[in-house]
């Protein structure tokens, strides 16, 4: 049995959504809190991987996390490929408004905000 994997991303709230050269391409002003990003390591039980080029990469047997930094290293978004039996366990994790107050949850043909 094949299992179909889904782009998850996390970006500023408002943010421009295009579809680039590269894929998706998020323009925003705004940055995301430093700790969405240890919020979800933690929550999701992500090992990290390695980094480069600005992109920190985390993942575990069934989701594979990039954190994108700008030239600030500020976190710019948050882009996941998981197995869409774990979509829930993103979501979930998404739910702690504390954590994600200014950031919406972006499944290309779908859009939630926190």
């Amino acid at each position: 049995m094949k299992r179909s994997c889904q782009a998850v991303f996390i970006a500023p709230t408002g943010a421009s959504k295009v579809i680039g050269d590269y894929g998706w391409e998020f323009n925003s002003l705004e940055r995301l809190p430093e700790s969405i990003g240890e919020y979800l390591v933690r929550y999701l039980g992500l090992k990290f991987e390695e980094e480069y080029a600005g992109i920190k990469k985390y993942t575990n047997s069934q989701i594979n996390m990039s954190i994108f930094l700008d030239g600030n290293n500020e976190v710019e978004s948050i882009y996941f490929q998981a197995f869409e039996s774990f979509l829930a366990e993103i979501y979930k994790a998404c739910q702690n408004e504390a954590v994600f107050s200014g950031a919406e949850i972006f499944i290309p043909e779908e859009m939630k905000s926190f």
